[in-house]
């Protein structure tokens, strides 16, 4: 088959969730199972993603200062049409004429609407309509992902296959077990967009209510990048009596990451939705314990390796976090089923799922 995958997005700099996917699956693509039968068009909007690719592996950049995907790539991918096109991304070319294959990651904009702007929530809800009546496959990235599809759209279950993501492991010395502590006061640590949409806003709130009771010394770290709704939590923090303890640090590097996430004393990611949640697995990987919501995909991701609370009720966040900072035996037992728990995902599995759901579509 000839295969298109669409890739138009930066990979080569701040890679968030999506970006992350679409990157680990170009990269473990050309070593699953047939894939050498098959050849592959990589759409990307510059030339820098792959690297060192195989041969059936051709990168083709796609210029164009404005609709790259509705039209650049809808007008490479009528005039040079591959077999089957792979959108990672969730929204295809719509006018292409091109079978595609979509992979759903969430529909956090129709559970809490009010989180996204007017333009973004429209385009997102009529565009994932429109692709998914004509998708020849789809893929959700969970279960209640799934379930939400089915719900909303009155998708078939049998059309929607789940495939989960893999997550990026630490490097060696986290891996080994000897976390890189950071010197200095102790911290709890939230990584992901600064947005409402993410629950950010309650996490800080459960922050202040841990500080109240325990008057403990650690401080509230948050790494990512500014979402919807970040200046309302901003000012939220400016105005906390514990502020200088609320410390936004912006978009991590991969090695900053793993060095917070390493040294941590707790994982808080008690977000209002995730259709996957990869820094889960993240966290677990790097040994830290982790505090999540009992809501939509976070448990199936998690399983027995985290904390789970009803991201509603700050109160009972702020509980986890002082269970799991005081007591050993308990922040012990989430390691380990953390631990234990990540042999369930992987790229290698994610890449090979992911090609046989395209060929067999």
């Amino acid at each position: 088959m000839h295969i298109g995958i669409h890739a138009g997005t930066d990979l080569a700099g701040q890679r968030t969730g999506v970006e992350e996917y679409i990157y680990q699956l170009l990269h473990s693509f050309p070593s699953a199972g047939g894939a050498s039968g098959h050849t592959f068009s990589i759409y990307v909007r510059n030339s820098a993603v792959l690297g060192d690719a195989p041969s059936f592996f051709i990168e083709k950049p796609l210029h164009s200062p404005f609709l790259w995907t509705q039209g650049r790539l809808m007008l490479e991918t009528r005039i040079r049409r591959p077999d089957i096109l792979f959108v990672p991304g969730q929204i295809p070319p719509l006018l292409s004429g091109c079978p595609y294959i979509m992979t759903v990651h969430g529909l956090e904009f129709l559970r809490y609407p009010e989180k996204y702007s007017f333009a973004r929530r429209w385009y997102l809800r009529n565009g994932t309509m429109a692709a998914l009546r004509r998708a020849r496959g789809i893929i959700a990235v969970s279960d209640s992902t799934k379930k939400d599809l089915t719900h909303f759209f009155g998708i078939e279950p049998s059309r929607i296959r789940v495939i989960h993501h893999g997550y990026s492991g630490p490097p060696d010395e986290v891996r080994a077990g000897a976390p890189q502590q950071e010197k200095g006061i102790p911290f709890m640590l939230y990584i992901g967009r600064i947005e409402t949409k993410k629950n950010v806003d309650g996490m800080v709130r459960a922050f202040e209510i841990f500080k109240r009771a325990t008057g403990a010394p650690h401080r509230f770290v948050l790494a990512g990048k500014d979402g919807f709704g970040n200046e309302k939590i901003r000012q939220m923090a400016r105005k906390s009596p514990f502020a200088e303890d609320i410390i936004f640090r912006g978009y991590v590097t991969q090695e900053e990451k793993w060095r917070l996430l390493s040294s941590c004393g707790a994982f808080v990611f008690a977000t209002w939705y995730e259709g996957f949640g990869m820094p889960i697995l993240e966290a677990q990987a790097a040994r830290a314990p982790v505090i999540t919501s009992s809501v939509s995909s976070m448990p199936e991701v998690a399983g027995e390796g985290a904390f789970l609370v009803d991201p509603a009720r700050p109160e009972e966040i702020a509980k986890a976090i002082e269970v799991v900072l005081e007591n050993e035996e308990r922040r012990a037992g989430l390691i380990e089923a953390g631990q234990a728990n990540l042999v369930r995902f992987s790229w290698k599995k994610c890449a090979q799922e992911t090609l046989d759901a395209i060929v067999s579509s």
